[in-house]
């Protein structure tokens, strides 16, 4: 009887051990889920004393650009006769910001991820040369942000197109009317290569970031884009949907 009853203890007590083990793993799992539901899935640092402090030759920096995914972290200036000379790292806009205006098209150099297979984050590699790394499927999929710094703060934007254009195709500047803006979106979705769950509104701010590419050849077209919308209030930062289209399968990507 006693032998029984030390086999009940022990198996009491290593019931209790296990059941102490369960616990303490279901309550970690359960902080882990409340830790990543309250963190954003993409929240670079700050560039707003940058763009204060920052001095591009005899331009004024306007603004700062950080691109989810790559090394892009660049000052925006306003164009000026250093856009030609390439003297520094930096980005520009054609055209100032005005109060009441919703797009900005911010400009940046690619000098050498120019063929048809473009390089990913490869070292070295400066400017908007890296913005041909959202090519790539796997890539686009788990980058999916921007951040655009100015007048004080730090802001960002979810992407919700990209594609190839000819030269022509883009002044760098905004609308004039909510048709505009509309048809302006419906343009941008229609020509990417992917299809991002993100609504956009005639309302919404949008940045578009620009470069060349000879990713078609000589003759193709010679302009590769990326468009965005501001995150709105109390939107959450979060994984996405993205997938390809038959925009895509004309990349002919392996």
């Amino acid at each position: 009887m006693k032998k029984q009853d030390k086999k009940q203890r022990k198996f009491n007590k290593n019931r209790m051990i296990l059941v102490v083990i369960l616990l303490l793993v279901i309550g970690a799992i359960i902080v882990a889920i409340l830790h990543s539901k309250g963190k954003d899935y993409y929240s670079p640092e700050s560039r707003v004393e940058q763009v204060k402090s920052t001095i591009i030759e005899d331009s004024e920096t306007i603004g700062w650009v950080n691109v989810q995914g790559t090394d892009i972290d660049y000052p925006v200036v306003y164009e000026t006769n250093l856009v030609y000379q390439g003297l520094k790292d930096y980005l520009w806009v054609s055209s100032m910001y005005e109060e009441g205006e919703n797009r900005l098209a911010i400009f940046g150099h690619n000098i050498r991820n120019v063929s048809n297979k473009p390089l990913i984050k490869e070292e070295g590699h400066v400017r908007f040369e890296q913005l041909l790394s959202f090519v790539y499927y796997d890539f686009a999929k788990d980058n999916l942000y921007i951040q655009y710094s100015q007048n004080g703060r730090n802001e960002l934007y979810k992407i919700y197109a990209i594609g190839f254009y000819e030269q022509d195709d883009e002044d760098g500047y905004s609308f004039s009317s909510e048709e505009e803006v509309k048809e302006y979106i419906n343009n941008a979705k229609k020509n990417s290569i992917y299809d991002y769950k993100v609504d956009v509104k005639e309302d919404d701010f949008l940045i578009s970031l620009i470069t060349c590419t000879r990713f078609f050849g000589a003759g193709g077209k010679t302009t590769f884009k990326i468009d965005a919308r501001k995150v709105r209030g109390h939107e959450k930062v979060d994984k996405y949907e993205v997938s390809k289209n038959k925009n895509y399968d004309v990349l002919n990507l392996k």
